[in-house]
């Protein structure tokens, strides 16, 4: 469940990077320093966790129960199966996530659930 909610939002992620790279601030939100693409992590660090975040929203959408998933898509990920829902999870995940950047050492430092 939680890997397909990840899928689902990864364009909120994927935007956030684009738009931090275009702004030439790819630095590290915790050290301040600079960052290469390819060592780069969009973190959860600042606010709550993905897990908390996601947690949230399926306790509010009526538990696991409720929230169909495909088997899988052509990457083999699945998704939401009630696409009204997954956008209600769009609108949740771009509500309460705050995002920040990472050098890959210093995100994989961090807990994990």
């Amino acid at each position: 469940m939680l890997a397909a909610m990840r899928t689902e939002i990864q364009p909120q992620v994927n935007t956030y990077y684009g738009s931090r790279n275009a702004s030439h601030t790819l630095v590290s939100d915790e050290s301040g320093q600079p960052l290469a693409p390819d060592d780069t992590h969009v973190s959860y660090f600042r606010g709550p966790r993905f897990h908390d975040i996601a947690m949230e929203f399926v306790q509010a959408a009526g538990g696991f129960d409720a929230v169909a998933l495909t088997s899988e898509t052509a990457r083999g990920l699945a998704l939401f199966t009630d696409r009204t829902l997954a956008e209600r999870w769009h609108a949740h995940h771009q509500e309460h996530a705050v995002l920040g950047l990472l050098s890959a050492k210093e995100n994989l430092r961090r807990p994990h659930v």
